[in-house]
């Protein structure tokens, strides 16, 4: 994920957060992860049926093997299901739906505790968060701002941001739908004189 974030793209990024963030009186921190948890239970889950497949292979086949063979591949293939894995669209397909969502709702409200996005002096803080792996992409709005907008303009925002995964270029897309937010926070919290930037764009949390 760090990787595919180009320079570029890093500096398009936050250069869209102060625009935002110059517009309106709205704390926003984005956040890009690679994954939200690191679900090892299916990694085990697939080295073990890999571990079965070999070993029912090599007992049942015709041919016969030597006993190098027959103590290797169960063990070969339990590390190549293991490593399989670790692709996120397998791992993705892996789970259930609700769980990956449960996943990526931990890591944002954890960020968004730890990073201290709530301790804004007017309660303006607000998480994007994006987790690659799972597809998802939540928002998170300290008081001050979850209540400056209405229900359906969080809803519409939450629809919006999520459509990114549909897109061919997501970075790019979510960069387009950070622009595409700016006149709403402008319409329900227009900028104040005096207004201080109290969270870093670039924030990152070690969790």
């Amino acid at each position: 994920m760090k990787k595919a974030l180009t320079t570029e793209l890093q500096t398009q990024l936050w250069e869209t957060i102060k625009l935002i963030e110059k517009n309106s009186q709205i704390e926003m921190v984005v956040v890009l992860r690679p994954r939200s948890a690191d679900y090892l239970d299916i990694a085990w889950i697939w080295g073990i049926f890999g571990a079965w497949l070999g070993f029912t292979y090599v007992m049942f086949a015709p041919e016969l093997f030597n006993d190098e063979i027959v103590y290797a591949t169960p063990i070969a293939a339990f590390l190549s299901g293991f490593a399989l894995a670790h692709l996120p669209l397998l791992t993705r397909l892996s789970i259930k739906k609700a769980r990956l969502e449960k996943s990526v709702e931990i890591m944002a409200r954890a960020i968004f505790q730890k990073g201290g996005i709530q301790h804004t002096q007017a309660k303006m803080g607000m998480l994007v968060y994006v987790s690659w792996l799972e597809k998802r992409v939540v928002l998170l709005a300290d008081k001050g701002a979850e209540m400056a907008l209405p229900a359906s303009e969080w809803q519409d925002l939450r629809v919006d941001f999520q459509g990114i995964f549909r897109e061919r270029k997501p970075l790019d897309a979510l960069i387009a739908r950070l622009e595409k937010s700016q006149p709403v926070f402008n319409r329900y919290l227009p900028p104040i004189a005096n207004d201080i930037n109290e969270l870093p764009n670039d924030l990152d949390v070690d969790l």
